[in-house]
């Protein structure tokens, strides 16, 4: 069954897109500080520095974002990295699996395999209750011919 090479491409054009997303939406945030001056947000200090982030807070300041600054989240993300090992090498799998013998010369030509499988079953079905001719014997009736054997495996016969 072949697959189209549009459904590979879209499948890994939304795997890589998927993981930008995560690369931008799972990093810490360092929001700016704002205070209100005449019913109106003003940015005060510089951006904060991750190195010192408890001490950036500023006394009187607001975040106008909603996100909570007094907790550090910021963490070796472990199962985003586990994500993206799961879903590239399932991707790796999925990108094999559309030519698991591979296109090399020396590879298997599976186009062979199955085009001489088929037409043997079709054969097959086509003759099916159909009389047999029986076939003469090659060897006329005689004993099949000895094979020989190496000194190693004459020893365990």
């Amino acid at each position: 069954i072949n697959i189209p090479l549009v459904y590979t491409q879209v499948v890994t054009l939304a795997v890589y897109t998927y993981f930008v997303a995560c690369l931008f939406g799972r990093q810490f945030l360092l929001p700016t500080q704002y205070k209100v001056v005449d019913n109106s947000y003003v940015p005060v200090g510089d951006f904060p520095d991750i190195s010192r982030w408890t001490d950036t807070k500023i006394a009187g300041t607001t975040n106008i974002i909603g996100y909570d600054d007094k907790m550090a989240d910021f963490y070796v993300p472990v199962f985003t990295i586990l994500q993206y090992l799961f879903y590239m090498g399932w991707l790796k799998v999925a990108e094999t699996l559309l030519n698991p013998f591979g296109e090399d010369d020396d590879d298997f030509d599976t186009y062979y395999l199955i085009d001489r499988n088929l037409q043997v079953s079709y054969i097959m079905s086509d003759e099916a209750g159909l009389p047999v001719e029986p076939e003469n014997d090659p060897f006329g009736y005689s004993n099949a011919p000895e094979l020989k054997h190496t000194t190693l495996s004459a020893k365990f016969m």
